[in-house]
C-alpha cells in the first residue's frame, strides 16, 4: 500500500513528536535525579555552601542548591507556598510542628529527624575597642554579663518573630537572671523587638565581622566556622546540655502569630517536605547529612542520636535504618 504525501508527512509528524516527548521526559527524570534544593536554618550557611553542600555534589554528582533563611520564617514560606524545597532544614523541632505538620497545616510535613546539636555563645570581634573585656570574660575574670553594660558596647541579637535563635537569645537572658538571681541581666535586652539590637539572622554576623557592632549572640557552630573568639556560657543557660532540659523549660516565648515556643536543649532536624520535586536525590542528601557526623563536628556542631518525630511510617525505607528507635 502507498502512502500518500499527507500520511507520510502525518507519521512523520507523530514520529518527531514521539522523539520529542521521549526526550523531554528523559531529560526530566534526569533532572530530577541530579538536583536537590535545601531550604535550611540560617545559621548553617557557612557550614552548608562551604561545607556539607560541596562536600555532597562531589560525592554524589546530584546538583546541590541551598537557601538560608531564619527557621520559622523558612517554615511559613513552605506553609504558604513561596518556597517548595526538596529537604528542610530546622533549628527547631517544634518549628515543624507548630507550623507543618497536622491536618491544620496541610501535612506539609509527616516527619523529621534529629540531625546534630549546638549551643549559645556571646562571640565578638577581635578588633572591638572592649575586645579585652570579653578576653577577660572568656578567661572567667569578670562576669559576661557586666561587659555587655559596658557604655557605649553594640550587641546584637536575632529576631525573635522568625528566627529560633532570636526567641533563644530570650530564654538565655531569661534563665540567666535566674541563674544568677540577677534581674538587671534580662534588662540588657530592653524590648523584645529592641530595633538597637535585633537584626535578621543572616545580616547579624557580618555586622559583627564588620565591626559595626561589638559582639552577639550566636550558636557555636557559626563562629567556629567563621574563626570569631566567644565567651562561653555556662550549662545551665546555653541550652546545649539535656541535663537542664527542665530548668530550660522555664523560658517561654509566644510569637505574634500565636506560636509558643519554650526553652529546650537546641537540636537541628533533616525531613523531606511534601513540596519535594527531587525524590531520590532529596533520600540521598538526608542519608549523606545523616552519615555525616565527623564533617558537622569540624564545623562546631555536636553528634545526636537521630531520633524520629513525627509518623515515623513515612520516612522513606532506604533512611529508616539511620534512625534510632525503629
Amino acid at each position: 500500500m502507498q502512502l500518500t504525501r499527507v500520511s507520510i508527512k502525518l507519521v512523520t509528524f507523530l514520529l518527531v513528536s514521539g522523539f520529542a516527548v521521549l526526550a523531554f521526559c528523559s531529560c526530566k527524570e534526569t533532572s530530577q535525579k541530579r538536583v536537590a534544593s535545601v531550604l535550611y536554618a540560617g545559621s548553617l550557611a557557612t557550614v552548608m555552601e562551604n561545607g556539607l553542600g560541596p562536600a555532597f555534589s562531589k560525592k554524589s554528582g546530584i546538583e546541590y542548591k541551598g537557601e538560608a533563611q531564619g527557621s520559622l520564617g523558612a517554615a511559613r514560606m513552605i506553609h504558604d507556598h513561596l518556597r517548595s524545597p526538596d529537604v528542610f532544614i530546622s533549628a527547631d523541632p517544634t518549628v515543624n510542628e507548630t507550623v507543618l505538620m497536622g491536618a491544620g497545616n496541610g501535612n506539609l510535613v509527616t516527619w523529621f529527624v534529629t540531625l546534630a546539636s549546638s549551643q549559645l555563645v556571646l562571640a565578638y570581634n577581635p578588633k572591638s575597642p572592649f575586645a579585652d573585656k570579653f578576653k577577660a570574660a572568656a578567661d572567667n575574670q569578670i562576669p559576661w554579663y557586666e561587659v555587655l553594660a559596658t557604655p557605649g558596647l553594640r550587641f546584637g541579637r536575632g529576631d525573635p518573630t522568625i528566627d529560633p535563635k532570636g526567641y533563644r537569645t530570650l530564654f538565655l537572658f531569661d534563665l540567666a537572671g535566674k541563674h544568677y538571681n540577677n534581674p538587671k541581666i534580662t534588662a540588657l535586652l530592653g524590648d523584645t523587638l529592641n530595633p538597637e539590637q535585633v537584626l535578621p539572622e543572616v545580616a547579624l554576623l557580618a555586622r559583627v565581622e564588620a565591626g559595626q557592632f561589638d559582639a552577639g549572640i550566636f550558636y557555636r557552630h557559626e563562629v567556629v566556622a567563621h574563626k570569631l573568639p566567644y565567651v562561653t556560657f555556662p550549662s545551665e543557660i546555653n541550652l546545649g546540655d539535656p541535663k537542664f532540659s527542665d530548668f530550660y523549660g522555664q523560658a517561654t516565648y509566644t510569637t505574634p502569630k500565636g506560636e509558643h515556643v519554650k526553652g529546650a536543649p537546641i537540636i537541628f532536624t533533616i525531613t523531606i517536605p511534601r513540596t519535594v520535586q527531587h525524590q531520590a536525590a532529596a533520600e540521598e542528601l538526608v542519608r549523606y547529612l545523616l552519615s555525616s557526623g565527623s564533617l558537622l563536628e569540624e564545623y562546631g556542631l555536636g553528634k545526636v542520636e537521630h531520633l524520629a518525630g513525627g509518623d515515623r511510617k513515612q520516612i522513606p525505607t532506604d533512611l529508616r535504618s539511620l534512625c534510632s528507635g525503629i
